[in-house]
């Protein structure tokens, strides 16, 4: 009899702790009878899914993906170092790429029209010269260019003059420096009058030509010529420092000043030799850095970033929103293998645990009737 009663009261317990375990899921549905409700249907998670997903959304938020948390990640050492290695890997890769610039972008589905660009950088280009001289007109040539261009333009004007008389000595000396100065005494003599012809009928304009080229040329190769141009040089050159830029903007037009600078940036610029020339052959240069120092200083600020802004994010994001709606797109067949995958095992004990406190009532019951018989 005790065996008996023990085995009755085992199975109760197990057979009561498996059927409330099914009846979490089951029946998915309400079932009737006839117009009456079947008390306990359908199972408790799908009565309550809704409830369950509103409370699986606020339990991610709150508890487990919290802001805290994920800032705690972004800033753990071994994360921002595996993050590092995995960037300059990919970085590295693309920037070895044998792909031309224009297939890489093609790829990243972002069209490229040559024209397009040379008018943007024209268009920058005038509208920028327009707001910089805006607040540069007024000032002087001097003042624009700071003393150190100052100082260099006045060490190259001894450099500057030695050039021009150099140049000029060797076009006096040569022979149609000659002729040139034959030419001039010509045209000189002509209107002069009786003297000017009879010198001219004495000497001839050859024989004038012949002793005034070589008194030129010296006069240029001397040192009094190299400190007139000098200094004649240098009294331009300050009066060219001390006008406004105003002055030669207006001599020159602000609109054609702007245009010129515009179309010779535009035009400057090699889009199309750009775009046919592989990755690897622009950055050659520069992968070394790029890998080396770039990228970690990149990923670290962008972890810095994204920490300083997690909250805003996630409250973008609305995950709790995100959460919800996945749980209650499930089925409910769908929940059930999920719970169970996760709590089977215990699912298990649970039955177990019941069969075994089904048996210890069952032999105390036992043990009362024999008490009591």
């Amino acid at each position: 009899m005790i065996l008996l009663m023990m085995g009755v009261g085992a199975l109760i317990g197990g057979v009561t702790n498996s059927l409330a375990i099914k009846m979490l899921f089951r029946p998915f549905t309400a079932k009737y009878v006839g117009k009456i409700k079947v008390p306990f249907t359908p199972g408790l998670i799908p009565k309550r899914r809704q409830e369950l997903a509103d409370q699986l959304g606020k339990m991610v938020v709150e508890h487990l993906l919290t802001p805290e948390g994920l800032r705690k990640k972004l800033h753990d050492d071994a994360f921002q170092n595996q993050m590092v290695g995995w960037a300059q890997q990919e970085v590295s890769s693309m920037l070895k790429s044998d792909r031309s610039l224009k297939e890489w972008m093609s790829e990243l589905d972002i069209s490229i029209d040559r024209d397009q660009i040379h008018k943007s950088v024209y268009s920058f280009a005038h509208e920028r010269y327009h707001q910089m001289m805006k607040n540069q007109r007024q000032k002087s040539i001097r003042t624009l260019i700071g003393p150190n261009w100052d100082h260099k333009g006045k060490e190259a004007m001894e450099q500057v003059s030695e050039y021009v008389l150099h140049n000029l000595e060797e076009y006096i000396s040569s022979y149609e420096g000659r002729q040139k100065i034959t030419n001039m005494i010509e045209n000189y003599l002509e209107g002069q009058g009786f003297l000017a012809n009879m010198v001219s009928s004495f000497i001839g304009t050859d024989g004038l030509a012949e002793r005034i080229q070589p008194a030129v040329s010296d006069y240029l190769r001397s040192q009094d010529a190299k400190l007139w141009l000098k200094r004649i040089l240098e009294e331009e050159w300050e009066k060219w420092l001390n006008k406004p830029v105003r002055y030669y903007e207006d001599k020159l037009g602000a609109d054609v000043t702007a245009e010129v600078i515009a179309t010779t940036v535009a035009d400057a610029l090699p889009v199309e030799e750009w775009l046919n020339r592989s990755v690897q052959d622009i950055t050659g240069k520069y992968q070394t850095y790029i890998v080396e120092h770039f990228v970690p200083k990149l990923v670290h600020k962008t972890g810095d970033f994204l920490s300083n802004r997690i909250p805003d994010i996630m409250s973008k994001l609305h995950l709790s929103d995100v959460v919800k709606q996945e749980v209650e797109s499930f089925s409910v067949e769908r929940l059930e293998r999920m719970v169970l995958d996760i709590s089977r095992k215990e699912f298990k004990l649970i039955t177990y645990l019941g069969a075994l406190l089904g048996g210890i009532i069952g032999l105390i019951q036992a043990g009362i009737i024999l008490m009591m018989g």
